[in-house]
C-alpha cells in the first residue's frame, strides 16, 4: 500500500529506489566503521541500522516527491528484508532454535492477546470506526505494515484508515527501535532477555532487527538478534491464523467476506538454513575456519539487508498521514504498544529470576 503523495508510474524500474536504499546502507556501514574509530564515540550505541534508519528519515520528504523511487523502496522493504531474515537462520542450529521457540512461545502468545484485546476494547471505548480498530489491533499484536496490508483488503478499508495505520505502527516502532535498546539494558542483563522483549513488542521485523542489532553492537554482546528475530517469527506465523478470525469478528454481518493471507515462505528459508547450520556443525565443527568465515559473512550480510530495509522503511514514514483522523487512534495504538511492552518486560524478567 502506497500512502505518498506522489503517483506510482505504471511499469517503473526498482533500480531508482533499490539503489537509494543500497547507498544508504553502504553510507551505514562506513559510517559505523568511521564512528566506531573515534575514542570519544566508544561509549555510544553504533549501528549500521541505526544509521540507516536516521538516514532515511532525513530523507523521507525527498522520496514522498520520487514517485520514481517507491518500486525500488518497496523491493527493499519486501524482498529484501526477507532475504535478510532468511540469512538469520544459518546463526542457529535447530537445538538453539528449538530453545528459544519454546522460551519464547508462551510470551507471544500472551502478547498477542492482549495487543488485540486493548486494542480493540479502547477503541470501542473511544468510539473508533471497526476497520480502523482493526487495522491497528493487527499491526499492533501481530507484524506492523505487513499484517495491515494482509489485512486490509477483505475489510475494504479506506485509503485514509490504511495510511493512519501505518503512519502510526511505523512510527511507534521506530521510536521503539531508538528507545528500547537504550532502556532494556538497564532492566536486564541478559541478551537472550532482551531479546525476547524487542522481538515480541516491537511492530516490524525491520525494527525488530534494528534495535537487536544495535543492543549487540553497542553493548558487545551476542544472542540478542538470535531470540529478537525467532520471537518476531513466531508472531509474523500467527498471521495465518489471527487475521482471519480476526476478520470474521469485523466483518461477522457479511458472510460473503473471505480473507486470503499470505503465507510467510520466508519462515521456511530460515527454518531451511538453520538445518544447513545444523548440518554443517555435525559434518565439519563449529569451529571449523571456512564454515566460520561463510557464517560471519552471512551474518554481515544479513545486517547489509536489513539497513537497507531500514531505510527503505524510514522513507515511507508520513507523520502528516496522523493528522486526518484525529488523535483517538493513536492514542490506542500508543496505549496498546506500550502495555504490550510492560507485560514483556514482566514475563522475561519474571523468566530470568
Amino acid at each position: 500500500m502506497d500512502c505518498t503523495d506522489a503517483r506510482r508510474s505504471a511499469g517503473a524500474s526498482i533500480w531508482p529506489g533499490l539503489i537509494i536504499a543500497l547507498v544508504l546502507a553502504l553510507l551505514s556501514a562506513g559510517l559505523t566503521a568511521v564512528l566506531a574509530r573515534i575514542p570519544l564515540s566508544s561509549g555510544w550505541p553504533l549501528s549500521m541500522m541505526m544509521i540507516a534508519l536516521l538516514l532515511g528519515l532525513t530523507l523521507a520528504p525527498v522520496a514522498a516527491r520520487r514517485s520514481h523511487w517507491l518500486p525500488g523502496l518497496e523491493v527493499a522493504r519486501g524482498s529484501v528484508l526477507k532475504l535478510a531474515v532468511i540469512l538469520i537462520g544459518l546463526r542457529l542450529s535447530l537445538v538453539e532454535l528449538t530453545q528459544l521457540g519454546l522460551a519464547a512461545l508462551p510470551l507471544v502468545v500472551l502478547a498477542i492477546v492482549l495487543g488485540l484485546g486493548l486494542t480493540l476494547a479502547l477503541a470501542r471505548l473511544l468510539g473508533i470506526d471497526r476497520r480502523l480498530a482493526t487495522l491497528l489491533a493487527v499491526g499492533t499484536a501481530i507484524c506492523g505494515a505487513s499484517a495491515i496490508a494482509a489485512t486490509a483488503p477483505a475489510l475494504q478499508a479506506r485509503r485514509e484508515e490504511i495510511c493512519y495505520a501505518i503512519a502510526c505502527v511505523a512510527l511507534l516502532g521506530l521510536s521503539a527501535t531508538l528507545v528500547y535498546p537504550v532502556l532494556l539494558p538497564v532492566l536486564l542483563d541478559n541478551p537472550t532477555a532482551v531479546g525476547l522483549v524487542l522481538g515480541a513488542s516491537i511492530h516490524d521485523t525491520a525494527q525488530v532487527t534494528a534495535a537487536a542489532s544495535l543492543h549487540e553492537q553497542a553493548w558487545a554482546v551476542e544472542g540478542t538478534l538470535a531470540a529478537a528475530t525467532v520471537t518476531k517469527l513466531l508472531r509474523n506465523s500467527a498471521m495465518l491464523l489471527v487475521i482471519p478470525a480476526l476478520l470474521w469478528w469485523a466483518l461477522r454481518d457479511q458472510p460473503s467476506a473471505q480473507a486470503k493471507v499470505p503465507l510467510p515462505l520466508f519462515i521456511l528459508g530460515f527454518l531451511a538454513l538453520s538445518v544447513v547450520r545444523t548440518l554443517g556443525d555435525l559434518a565439519w565443527g563449529a569451529e571449523q575456519p571456512a564454515w566460520q568465515w561463510l557464517i560471519e559473512t552471512t551474518a554481515w550480510l544479513s545486517t547489509f539487508g536489513f539497513a537497507m530495509a531500514l531505510a527503505a522503511l524510514a522513507m515511507g514514514i508520513r507523520p502528516d498521514d496522523l493528522r486526518r483522523l484525529g488523535w483517538k487512534p493513536a492514542v490506542v495504538a500508543f496505549v496498546a504498544a506500550l502495555a504490550v511492552f510492560m507485560l514483556a518486560l514482566l514475563w522475561v524478567r519474571g523468566m530470568v529470576n
